[in-house]
């Protein structure tokens, strides 16, 4: 739990502070994020990724983020580490991206071509005799009994270990609504247009172990 809070706290830091202009979202109506030609990003990026059998030995899991720089005219200009939690998840992760060398369709503000940062991201993830949580159906059987704060509690949980996905915040958000807290409703929905508006793709690989 103590590494999932730090996951969060170290995302929030990363999203909130490398945008080139304070996220405004009445002023970003008409916003339309790059896109890349060549076909499903997240699966370009992922096709060639295995977890390394030394990084799994070693435990070491997390998040591998990269700020990425889409000019004007579709060409990508940079490629900035933000978050390495090793270099034997980091190095395999710049070089899937360093495979992306078409040209990309760039972000537009009102129909105005722009140059414009995301995050693109790579989540490493051990599970240890255990499959993935399934979040949604969890909540949903709080919903069905009736305990809508259980719910939200859920949500919380999916979004300490799983930051960068904008559909837990808008169903945290919906049973926010239902509790009357319209407050943290709103914010968990901007929370998840500003995701949505400046995450490119997070690249899930996970690797399974058994521990006896």
């Amino acid at each position: 739990m103590i590494k999932s809070i730090l996951f969060s706290c170290s995302f929030l830091i990363t999203l909130l502070s490398f945008a080139q202009t304070p996220f405004n979202p009445e002023k970003e109506a008409d916003f339309v994020k790059a896109t890349y030609p060549k076909g499903n990003l997240i699966n370009i990026l992922g096709q060639d990724l295995t977890y390394s059998k030394e990084a799994a030995a070693n435990g070491t899991e997390g998040y591998v983020t990269f700020l990425v720089d889409i000019d004007e005219n579709g060409k990508l200009i940079s490629v900035t580490p933000k978050e390495r939690v090793s270099d034997l998840l980091a190095n395999p992760s710049r070089a899937a991206i360093d495979k992306l060398t078409a040209d990309w369709t760039p972000t537009k503000v009102s129909g105005q071509a722009v140059a414009r940062e995301y995050l693109i991201v790579f989540s490493y993830s051990i599970f240890y005799n255990s499959l993935p949580i399934d979040y949604h159906a969890m909540a949903k059987k709080y919903e069905d009994k009736g305990k809508i704060e259980r719910a939200v509690k859920t949500y919380d949980d999916a979004i300490k270990n799983y930051p960068y996905d904008p559909v837990y915040y808008t169903m945290r958000a919906n049973y926010k609504r239902q509790l009357e807290d319209t407050e943290g409703a709103l914010a968990d929905e901007l929370m998840a247009q500003k995701i949505n508006m400046e995450v490119l793709a997070v690249v899930q690989i996970a690797h399974s172990q058994s521990v006896r």
